[in-house]
């Protein structure tokens, strides 16, 4: 990993938490990956949906670009049909919002990664 950084960070966006957990901060990396997982399945449970970018308004771009930072989770979530597919409630907004605060700070994560990177 250390010729090609890039590819580690790369897999720490796909996978929350594995960059720390391959940069020998398991348990750095196993929190990150508990709590992106933790806000993705709530945000699921309140009936988040899964945004997509051509939904009449340019906050919907911000929106599916956050919830990408979800990684495989998003794409897995894609797949097998699950969020809400219209707003059936208050509290899937919520959802919605909860699905994205986990690829926020998946992001995050991602970005740290990278700057530990440049350290070594």
């Amino acid at each position: 990993m250390k010729s090609r950084p890039w590819l580690l960070v790369a897999l720490s966006w796909l996978l929350p938490g594995s960059g720390f957990y391959l940069l020998g901060k398991r348990r750095d990396g196993l929190i990150l990956f508990f709590s992106v997982l933790y806000f993705f399945a709530v945000g699921l449970m309140l009936g988040g949906r899964f945004v997509g970018p051509n939904e009449g308004s340019p906050l919907t771009v911000f929106l599916t670009f956050a919830q990408l930072g979800n990684g495989l989770l998003f794409f897995l979530g894609k797949l097998l049909g699950l969020g809400a597919k219209v707003k059936v409630s208050w509290s899937s907004d919520y959802g919605t919002f909860f699905i994205m605060g986990g690829g926020l700070i998946n992001y995050l994560a991602t970005a740290r990664v990278g700057s530990l990177l440049e350290e070594k």
